[in-house]
Formats: structure tokens, C-alpha cells, sequence
């Protein structure tokens, strides 16, 4: 007997010393060469950028995985429980591997095979971080071994509380999203502080088959999995038995996907660039912003539509057409740009010509000369000769010989008619007399051109710029002079909810005297009254609005043009901006004047913006 135990005692000794030299073995020789994991204790995952218009609708993501960073302390305790009980319930006790829970798994899965006893899993929670973060998914014992190695080195170097946090917010959950504060927007439309039990228990049941719970076939399996989880938290002591059967007896509803609406593609671009010029950084996919614009979703979709409509109406013959264009809404006393379209059909064409399509404005650029002239002591009653006009452009140069359009003169004219009949003659002999510096000073200070050249041709808008810049400067004239630039969007927020950015118009200045600027709007005002934008007129009647504005065609009928604006009582002043012409520039046709293709979508946005605007005002009554 006694022989036979010293033999048994040899043996156990032998057998602790094989097991523990191999484990030695296997932890050193596969823990050669292994990924450097030093970067995970201060590591901040790349993180997924949101544009939100401004009722914090969202309008674009920008994400290379969809994932929303949250630290483990602002994270509901129910929610850290569910995925405990669901997948580590020994997290906090084990070293990083579970000898424990491998033994259940194999024991559970070998006994129960039923889907509503869903096999356990023998990974724990420090694994999943290594296989995430360092190892991969390869399906080899090769790669399970260092998984498990791995696993024990990251539980000597980080804190269980990291680890945890590393993994609730890398974890993927199906719907494009990674990490708890991604799965619950995608699947509940909600914070994270928002879930109920049920829900928690439902983002925890996700991890072993996250795509399954798109399929509504799938309905009582995504049951089975919740209250199973719930079973789970109910046998650690984690919620009450009340609390369990509650959960367990509330239905979920999960938000159906709805893709974001594509109509302000133009918009979000155009602010992606500003955002890049603002912050220095181009890459918003892993930046982790929140952005919030000045996009109103309302105005964006009449906009877009309306600039749709104009461009078919031009070309009906196509489903695309070939012509394309641009319009901005902006509001005239904040310079918020509240709408922007730069074009048919973003996939078709990304080129924005709204902010990208420099051009000659034509007629357009009228109003810049005529403030010249105010600011040199004329008034809208001065009188100007309207008159053929042939001007020597020296030896060998031959003559500037500018028309009207109707190639008709009328002669001596106020200076009022120059705007309102849009004539042409009228406006050149008005820059021959104050000279072109004072028109240059006032298109630089206005932000339209920055160096004019000293050319008559100048006078009738042969200088190129673009929309966003004429509708910036009409906001300067419309608002009584205030200097503003466009905003495209108010705060910036990083990750944890700091604000890190607030753009603002700087301190407040004037670029024109209120008195010439109400002026200039004034004449503005009757070019729909009674001049080249007079179709528009019945809508200041029918819609109780304030409106101006001006055409621009240029030679050839290659560009037109109408910025224009509207007041209501109720609503802001807002400055809308119209250009239509071809990508690579060609005529319009004979009929293509800003009177004829850009003015008509002017006026169904005035149409559209208008039915809103008496909706509302029915409500107010009512109420």
C-alpha cells in the first residue's frame, strides 16, 4: 500500500510538473512575436462623424465602421450587467481565461441542443478584446493559443474595467454597427441612458448572431435569445424576479432601417469641405464629431425639388437631364445657409454648382454697380441716357458696343428703370461715369469678386464667381448692410459631448450704409413689381410676402440667373440664389434667360415655402 502511494505521489508530482512545463512552454514560445497591445490602454477606437440639421435630424455619417465612443462610467449599470450575464458572468474572478465556464459550455452544449438553450460560448470577455483587437478571426489552434495568451498578458496590464469598456464599445451587433451606443441608435433610435431592461437584455443577446435580428420570420428566436439573457440576469442577483417577468412579458420594437434621405447630399458635402478648412482635418470617418448644421430638412426638400422641377421643365425629354444647376437658401440676418443643391442628381454628378461652378453672372451682378453709384451720391431718380453705346477700346482693339436685350433705347431713364428693365446700355454709361474702381471696392467688400478687372465688360457681369457668393452678397444688401459670411454649421461636439467649435460672423460690422442698402432692396423690390421679374408679382399678393429680386443671363444665353428674397411676418428673411447652365458650359438656347429657366424655379420654391408658411399660420389661429 504504501509503495502504491509513493507512486501515486510520483505520478501527481510528474504530472503538475508536465502540465505546468508545457503551460510554460506554450505561453512563452506562441507568446513570441505576438501583436504589441501597450497602444489598448489609452486607446481611442476611430469613431463615426454625424451631420444633424438643425432639428437634430441626422442627415449623413461618415464612418469607416459605425461606432460611437462611450467610457464604461456613463454607461447604465443594467446594460453592463446584461452583457455580463450573457456572455462573462465570471469576469470580474477569472484571469482571463474561464476554466469554470469551459467546462459549463461543453457540459450545457453536449446535454441541451435547442435553440431556446442557445449554446454557450467559452470565450470570455478578455478574449473577445485579443481575437477584436489583436489576433483576428482565423479559425486554427494556432490562433487560440495566442488569443488565450494574449488574454492573460491583457489581464496583468489593464485594469477589468478597461477591458470591459474596450469591448462594449468594439463589439459588433449587426445593422453596420460596433459597440453598445451604435447598436442602440440603430436599432432603438435611442441614447443609451434611454434603454429599458428589455432592450439592454436584447443588445446583449446580439453578439453570437447579430444578423439574424434584421428578419422578422425570425421573431420568436429574438424572444427566446432576450429572455433567455433576462433568465441569465435574474440567476447572478442582477434585477428581481418582478423586474425579470416584466421585461420578459414586454414586447420589443425595433426601429425598421430607414435609409438617410439623399436630397441634401450637396449640403453635407459642401460642409464636410468647411469642416475640413474650420478643424485642418480632412478624414471625418474615424474623427467622431458631432456636427450640427444649419440645414433645415423642410426648406432642403422644397429646394431640392424645386431645382429638380426647373431642370426637367428645361429638358423633359430626359430622365436626367443633361443641363444641370444650383440653389441656395440662406437667411439674410445670420448668413445660416438653410438649404443647398448643387446639382440633378448627386450620384450622377458630385460637382457642386452651387460652391464649385465659377461663372459669369450676367444681369445678376447689376445690383453691385448701382450701389457703387448710390455710395457717389446718385439715387434711384437720377437719370441715366439709355442709348446705344460704342466705346474705343484703343488702337487696334476695335469698339465695346453693349446692347439691350430688346435692342431697343429709351432714352433719358431714372436710375431705378436700369434695374428694373435690366438695360444694358443704362448700366455700362453708369459705370463710365463713376469709374470702374468704386464697382471693383464694392464686389471685393461684398465677397463676389476679390480683384475685378478694371473692364466696362465688368459692369454686365463678365466677372465669374459663385452662387453661394452672390447669394452671400444680396444677404448683405437684404439685411440693411451687415457683413456676414455663410455658416453652414453652429456647434461642433467631440466624442464625450465637449463642444470644441462655434463658428460665429465675428464681430458686428456694416460693408454698406442701412439707408443705400434699403435702397438697393427697393429696386430689387420692383424688378418683380413691374420689371424683368414681374411674373413673380402675384405671389406677394397671394402669399402676403415682401419680394425682390434680379435676373441674369449671360451672352449667349450660356448661364441664367435669379437671386432673389422674400419677408413674411411670420418667417425669416431668406435670400434664395438660382443659377442654371450647362457642366461644360454651352448655350441655353435663345430662350434660355434667368427670366425663363432660373426665375420659374425661384417661383416654385416662393409657391411651395408659401403653402408651408399659411399652414402654419392656420394652426397658430386655431390653437
Amino acid at each position: 500500500m504504501r509503495q502504491f502511494l509513493h507512486r501515486l505521489i510520483l505520478f501527481l508530482i510528474f504530472g503538475v510538473t508536465a502540465t505546468t512545463s508545457s503551460a510554460f512552454f506554450i505561453f512563452f514560445y506562441y507568446g513570441r512575436g505576438l501583436p504589441n497591445y501597450d497602444y489598448l490602454t489609452d486607446y481611442q477606437p476611430p469613431q463615426a462623424s454625424r451631420l444633424f440639421a438643425n432639428n437634430y435630424q441626422l442627415i449623413k455619417e461618415y464612418a469607416v465602421e459605425r461606432r460611437f465612443f462611450k467610457p464604461l462610467n456613463q454607461m447604465p449599470p443594467r446594460l453592463i450587467q446584461a452583457f455580463l450575464a450573457a456572455e462573462d458572468r465570471n469576469f470580474y474572478y477569472h484571469f482571463g481565461l474561464d476554466f469554470s465556464g469551459l467546462l459549463r459550455a461543453v457540459l450545457t452544449n453536449t446535454l441541451k441542443k435547442s435553440w431556446q438553450n442557445r449554446p454557450l460560448g467559452a470565450s470570455t470577455i478578455t478574449q473577445q478584446v485579443a481575437k477584436n483587437f489583436l489576433v483576428g478571426n482565423e479559425a486554427s489552434f494556432k490562433r487560440k493559443i495566442k488569443e488565450a495568451v494574449i488574454s492573460i498578458r491583457l489581464e496583468l496590464s489593464l485594469p477589468k474595467n478597461r477591458i470591459l469598456e474596450l469591448y462594449l464599445n468594439q463589439v459588433y451587433l449587426g445593422r453596420g454597427s460596433y459597440g453598445v451606443t451604435a447598436a442602440a441608435q440603430a436599432y432603438f433610435g435611442k441614447s443609451l441612458d434611454d434603454l429599458s431592461l428589455e432592450e439592454c437584455a436584447f443588445l446583449a443577446a446580439l453578439p453570437k448572431a447579430p444578423s439574424i435580428y434584421d428578419r422578422e420570420s425570425e421573431a420568436k428566436k429574438v424572444q427566446g435569445r432576450r429572455d433567455w439573457v433576462l433568465d441569465r440576469m435574474l440567476q447572478e442577483g442582477a434585477i428581481t424576479i418582478q423586474n425579470c417577468r416584466v421585461a420578459q412579458g414586454t414586447l420589443v420594437t425595433i426601429l425598421k432601417p430607414e435609409p438617410l434621405s439623399h436630397n441634401a447630399d450637396y449640403f453635407a458635402e459642401e460642409t464636410r469641405r468647411q469642416l475640413q478648412f474650420s478643424l485642418g482635418r480632412s478624414d471625418l470617418s474615424t474623427a467622431g464629431l458631432n456636427v450640427f448644421t444649419t440645414l433645415d430638412p423642410d426648406l432642403q426638400t422644397i429646394a431640392h425639388e424645386s431645382l429638380q422641377q426647373g431642370l426637367l421643365a428645361y429638358d423633359p425629354t430626359q430622365i436626367t437631364p443633361e443641363v444641370s444647376g444650383g440653389i441656395v437658401v440662406m437667411e439674410a440676418e445670420t448668413g445660416n445657409v438653410l438649404a443647398l443643391s448643387g446639382g440633378f442628381d448627386f450620384f450622377k454628378s458630385q460637382f457642386n454648382c452651387a460652391t464649385q461652378a465659377w461663372r459669369q453672372t450676367g444681369s445678376a451682378f447689376k445690383p453691385i454697380v448701382y450701389l457703387s453709384a448710390l455710395e457717389q451720391g446718385y439715387t434711384p431718380e437720377t437719370l441715366i441716357h439709355d442709348g446705344p453705346v460704342k466705346i474705343n477700346l484703343g488702337r487696334g482693339l476695335g469698339y465695346y458696343q453693349p446692347k439691350n436685350f430688346t435692342r431697343k433705347y429709351y432714352g433719358l431713364c431714372p436710375l431705378r428703370i436700369g434695374i428694373e428693365q435690366s438695360r444694358n446700355a443704362m448700366t455700362v454709361k453708369l459705370a463710365q461715369q463713376i469709374g470702374m474702381e468704386p464697382i471693383q471696392r464694392m464686389a471685393a467688400r461684398l465677397g463676389v469678386i476679390s480683384h475685378l478687372p478694371n473692364q466696362l465688360s465688368m459692369a454686365l457681369g463678365a466677372g465669374e464667381t459663385t452662387l453661394l457668393r452672390m447669394t452671400t452678397a444680396y444677404c448683405m444688401i437684404v439685411n440693411g448692410g451687415k457683413k456676414m459670411r455663410p455658416l453652414f454649421f453652429h456647434k461642433i461636439e467631440n466624442h464625450l459631448g465637449e463642444t470644441i467649435f462655434e463658428p460665429d460672423q465675428g464681430p458686428e460690422e456694416n460693408v454698406l450704409d442701412a439707408g443705400l442698402a434699403d435702397e438697393m432692396t427697393d429696386m430689387l423690390r420692383s424688378v418683380v413689381h413691374r420689371g424683368t421679374g414681374r411674373r413673380l408679382s402675384y405671389l406677394a399678393e397671394k402669399y402676403q410676402m415682401d419680394i425682390g429680386g434680379k435676373t441674369g443671363t449671360t451672352n449667349d444665353c450660356f448661364d441664367a440667373w435669379f437671386i432673389g428674397f422674400i419677408k413674411q411676418p411670420m418667417g425669416p428673411t431668406l435670400v434664395i440664389g438660382i443659377f442654371v447652365g450647362f457642366l461644360k458650359p454651352k448655350s441655353l438656347g435663345r430662350h434660355g434667360t434667368g427670366s425663363r429657366v432660373a426665375l420659374p424655379i425661384f417661383e416654385n420654391f416662393v409657391k411651395s415655402y408659401g403653402e408651408k408658411m399659411m399652414n402654419a399660420r392656420k394652426v397658430l389661429e386655431v390653437s
